[in-house]
């Protein structure tokens, strides 16, 4: 696919071509917008390729040169497993620097789609125009954990983070059709989904039209995709069904070795949102006798007794004796990435500083 040939956008309606997008994403008053301008800018000079800043899901982020041919295959597979019409309507609410937004631009180039563009925010569907139908709206979970109902939204795609049991449970109710997918930059956003609510609802990522797996040593998976050069070696363990079917169960950089026993903080703490509304994650702290022991860390002053109590029994009936952490900490302040993920290693330094940890 020769991207020359995809230089025509609507945006809000609007239907532009070539440099004409550029002007109009720079005459908008917003911020956003003129982020969209500039990577339309990217996209449209003579370049092959497109500089992207990598997450860490391959090891310590890195810049990495994609083809923009590339990017186009990642569309056309989108496209075909969500089976994309010309004119539909397709949401862009997401920070324009990650991979997620360029990839929705790039989406909606690939399949002529209408991209409303809204401030990105932590409940954007209550900014949608009225009476706006959109058919596919990829959001944060933390975005749709704001969220009341879904009604004017017919599919909605989850990534960047995983899905805790509450927010699960929640979307049932939805009228839209929730996804939940698997990718990164590396693979230029998702390669994998599974559905969340409605028929067809599954623990297993399937793979899109293309991927195939296997994994390492560690349990951690390894990805194929036709349009990539190399293979892709992860840090996510996961179990393998088949070549194109896998459950993920954490990073391997988190995972807890307790007395034989490996934890996988993503698991439990998926159990203990139920329970925490602050923000909080579980880690192994280094223990005579376990080796390991599971400890969690709370974003917050430190909890009443009364509160406390409560939480503690509360995780004594959610959790398996070996899951249930044996200590708990608090921080006023987390230290996190731009895109609001928890730096863990920098909070645990933190907790190193200011106890016997």
């Amino acid at each position: 696919m020769n991207f020359k040939n995809y230089t025509t956008l609507t945006i809000n309606d609007n239907q532009l071509q070539g440099n004409v997008i550029v002007d109009f994403c720079f005459q908008q008053q917003e911020e956003y917008f003129k982020a969209i301008g500039l990577f339309i800018q990217e996209w449209l000079n003579d370049s092959p390729t497109i500089t992207l800043q990598t997450s860490g899901s391959t090891g310590n982020p890195k810049l990495i040169e994609v083809l923009k041919e590339q990017m186009l295959a990642s569309a056309a597979m989108t496209a075909k497993y969500f089976q994309f019409q010309k004119n539909q309507t397709a949401l862009l609410c997401l920070p324009t620097q990650y991979i997620a937004a360029k990839m929705m631009i790039v989406r909606a180039l690939y399949s002529q789609l209408n991209l409303i563009c809204i401030k990105p925010s932590s409940n954007p569907l209550q900014n949608l125009p009225k009476n706006k139908i959109i058919d596919f709206a990829p959001l944060t979970p933390m975005q749709l954990n704001n969220v009341s109902n879904t009604i004017g939204v017919k599919k909605i795609l989850l990534g960047g983070a995983t899905i805790s049991k509450e927010l699960e449970k929640k979307l049932q109710n939805f009228s839209a059709e929730v996804y939940h997918s698997y990718g990164m930059t590396e693979t230029l956003s998702h390669i994998a989904i599974r559905k969340l609510n409605g028929k067809n609802v599954s623990n297993y990522f399937k793979a899109l039209d293309g991927v195939s797996f296997t994994k390492d040593e560690r349990d951690c998976l390894i990805i194929k995709v036709s349009f990539l050069s190399s293979a892709i070696i992860t840090n996510d363990v996961i179990d393998l069904k088949d070549e194109h079917t896998f459950i993920w169960k954490g990073r391997w950089d988190n995972v807890i070795n307790s007395g034989g026993v490996k934890l996988f903080p993503e698991q439990i703490e998926q159990q203990l949102h139920q329970f925490i509304k602050d923000l909080f994650f579980v880690f192994g702290k280094n223990d005579a006798l376990l080796g390991e022991k599971l400890c969690l860390v709370i974003e917050a002053e430190k909890y009443s007794t009364e509160k406390l109590n409560m939480l503690q029994e509360n995780i004594q009936t959610a959790l398996k004796k070996y899951e249930q952490p044996k200590e708990i900490f608090f921080i006023k302040h987390f230290p996190k990435t731009a895109s609001e993920k928890i730096q863990r290693s920098n909070v645990i330094a933190l907790l190193k500083n200011n106890t016997t940890l």
